[in-house]
């Protein structure tokens, strides 16, 4: 069972996504805040899903470590954060068929993520790429479609879970966003020095395609690349997460000076009443 995307199979998903696009417009049109930025963060993020998987890419990655390499990075680095610039749930959320009350239970999910989330998401992120990486399943995904899917869809939900928890707002969680992006950080780091440092290569695919040497020599290449994606994916995280917190701080610190400005008047005419009275 081949893992290739068939031009028939690939042109089905070009469809439904058009049609994801078309729905998720209707649900920007009906936003109160509709936001030019968000429409175009979710075209952006179909457009690069739809080049990660074409044929052409899909028989690279299944060719070359380093094919595979640049998929992956796509799907993390650029596809995974556009999603979450384009926050599809509350969009179509505005949708007449798909309006309703939270329920209780959905706010306790939300209060859990919230509270947790610092630290699942990275915690998720990594293991998905520790796994793929340097277990049987990255063999399997080259020769089952079914994994090979599956695989893709661990990178692509894992990434937008962390992406998620580094742009949530609120001040509490500024440390932990902040953690959560070097953790990041020392994990893709660890990883790539793993790959980089093997003697031998880990894909028996690979080598037969390529020769064990080539096969190491790529091995190799698409470990450096795991290094420079992962520098742009955890830098923005890095730079995301202590912009986030700074920000969460600053509004909190004009919160209270309004409520000074708005409490120094009141005190002011108290003590005029005060300094009548006792003249009087």
């Amino acid at each position: 069972m081949t893992a290739h995307t068939s031009p028939v199979e690939h042109l089905a998903l070009v469809v439904v996504a058009c049609g994801a696009f078309a729905v998720y417009g209707l649900g920007w049109l009906a936003r109160r805040d509709a936001s030019p930025l968000r429409l175009a963060a979710w075209a952006g993020a179909i457009v690069v899903t739809l080049a990660a998987t074409t044929p052409l890419v899909e028989g690279w990655a299944e060719d070359s470590f380093t094919g595979h390499m640049v998929q992956h990075l796509a799907l993390i680095v650029l596809a995974a954060p556009l999603f979450v610039i384009a926050q599809p749930v509350r969009t179509f959320r505005c949708l007449p068929l798909l309006a309703h009350r939270i329920h209780p239970a959905e706010r306790s999910i939300g209060r859990w993520w919230h509270r947790t989330g610092s630290m699942l998401a990275p915690l998720l992120f990594l293991s998905v790429l520790y796994v793929t990486h340097l277990t049987q399943i990255y063999e399997l995904a080259l020769d089952n479609r079914l994994v090979h899917d599956l695989e893709h869809a661990a990178y692509l939900l894992s990434a937008v879970a962390l992406w998620a928890v580094i742009q949530a707002p609120g001040q509490r969680a500024g440390a932990g966003r902040v953690g959560a992006a070097m953790a990041v950080i020392g994990g893709t780091a660890l990883l790539g020095v793993v790959l980089v440092s093997a003697t031998e290569p880990l894909v028996p695919s690979y080598v037969e395609r390529l020769g064990s040497e080539q096969a190491l020599d790529d091995q190799r290449l698409a470990a450096s690349l795991m290094w420079a994606g992962g520098m742009g994916l955890t830098l923005p995280l890095l730079l995301t997460s202590v912009w986030m917190w700074a920000s969460a701080e600053e509004r909190v610190a004009r919160r209270r000076e309004s409520l000074l400005d708005r409490s120094a008047p009141s005190g002011e005419g108290a003590g005029r009443l005060i300094d009548r009275s006792s003249a009087g």
